[in-house]
């Protein structure tokens, strides 16, 4: 699986926002640099620590901007935050298991499949009310 660089197409268009889906796109790339099949039970278990970790701040700074701005999707987005959330917990309490290799391959699937995804398509809804494109628009 390739690394998946940054570049302004991926921008939601609030600094902060894209600070974190940078970040999180590091963690992604982390990953696949150092080798999934190399890393330790105790390396994912940090890295599974580190990622629920930070998806739980980034997702409410998230779900607080489309809130204070009128966001119509916020429950369904909360919904996909909460599915990505839950699949981490998941695959946290499956390191506890012999199937180490397959954990491996299903973070990596998740990450590139979820969080990249929704980054691109899923956060790009919310942009123009973050930018007050909709409201200037109605006017």
């Amino acid at each position: 699986m390739e690394h998946v660089a940054w570049d302004d197409s991926m921008s939601v268009g609030v600094a902060v926002l894209d600070g974190d889906h940078k970040r999180l796109l590091d963690m992604f790339n982390g990953l696949l640099k150092t080798g999934v099949s190399t890393k330790s039970k105790d390396d994912l278990i940090h890295l599974l620590a580190d990622l629920r970790d930070y998806t739980d701040v980034h997702f409410r700074r998230e779900e607080e901007f489309m809130e204070r701005h009128g966001f119509p999707d916020l429950e369904a987005h909360k919904a996909a935050h909460r599915y990505f959330a839950d699949e981490v917990d998941k695959l946290h309490h499956e390191l506890y298991g012999d199937h180490t290799l397959m954990l491996r391959i299903d973070l990596i699937l998740l990450l590139k499949e979820w969080l990249i995804e929704h980054i691109q398509s899923v956060d790009k809804q919310y942009k123009p009310y973050l930018l007050g494109e909709v409201a200037s628009a109605e006017n």
